[in-house]
């Protein structure tokens, strides 16, 4: 006899976006709530925010004790902050407890809830893409309505006149608040003044020895800006330069442009005044 065994059927291979699709025929309904609820729900996030009571009418009461969501910061201070902490409680005591749910029908369309859970990546959350799953599709569209009482219309008013309101306004000030007190004189220009003063102090050395503190100069570095020499010799300029043409040049051209440098023939005087003794 002779047995034959059937071979192993081969594993899925899983892949990193897999959607998690179990709960996929799970009915759900889409409910339109206000603002101001969502806003109440998010604050309280994992915990009951309300029980829906279904029976002839379908109705919607919020949980006692619900943790209020933060005031929005609107300005700077003490009395700014006050005064939204006293709005936020006025408001917080207005929000109705009672809602009633309209439903409709889904028709011509096919929607699902999609999720996605990342609490697993941690620091990679921000660049990654989480653990999604389909938690169900849409059966019903409800819209959440509050009671048309008249606390509920003085909170609206107060909302919508809150949200007129310009987010900038014109503040009146006994002085002016300078930050930037002027200056007559500046620590720059006071510099420049002194080195004014000082170079008109100095005296016009003899040629030959001006002549000699250029070759001298020119020992160190082939390249000199006019203004490094008049620092270097403490000399005036127009002095610098008249002595400069007679023994150096000038170039206009890249790579030294804008630079003097000495004549050909006195490039070598150490070599020729060698040569000559």
């Amino acid at each position: 006899m002779s047995s034959t065994s059937t071979p192993a059927p081969p594993k899925k291979q899983r892949y990193d976006n897999e959607v998690e699709c179990e709960l996929a025929k799970r009915g759900c309904w889409l409910v339109k709530v206000p603002r101001y609820l969502s806003e109440l729900w998010e604050a309280n996030e994992g915990a009951v925010v309300g029980k829906l009571h279904i029976g002839p009418e379908i109705e919607f009461q919020t949980s006692q004790g619900l943790r209020q969501p933060p005031p929005k910061d609107e300005g700077e201070g003490t009395s700014s902050t006050t005064t939204n902490t006293a709005v936020t409680s006025s408001k917080v005591s207005e929000i109705p407890t009672q809602y009633t749910f309209i439903l409709h029908d889904v028709k011509g369309s096919t929607m699902s809830v999609l999720s996605e859970d990342k609490q697993a990546l941690g620091a990679e959350a921000t660049v990654k893409t989480g653990k999604l799953a389909v938690e169900g599709r849409i059966m019903k569209r409800a819209e959440c309505r509050p009671p048309a009482t008249s606390k509920y219309m003085k909170m609206k008013l107060a909302h919508i006149v809150k949200n007129t309101q310009p987010k900038k306004t014109v503040k009146m000030i006994d002085k002016a608040a300078v930050k930037f007190k002027p200056v007559a004189v500046h620590a720059e220009d006071m510099i420049k003044n002194k080195q004014k003063k000082d170079g008109a102090k100095t005296y016009r050395a003899d040629r030959d020895v001006l002549r000699g503190a250029l070759f001298k100069a020119f020992e160190k570095h082939s390249y000199y800006r006019l203004q490094d020499l008049q620092n270097i010799l403490q000399q005036p300029v127009s002095y610098v330069k008249e002595v400069l043409q007679e023994i150096a040049v000038y170039n206009t051209a890249p790579p030294h442009k804008s630079l003097w440098c000495l004549k050909p023939e006195y490039c070598n005087y150490k070599l020729n005044a060698q040569s000559e003794q």
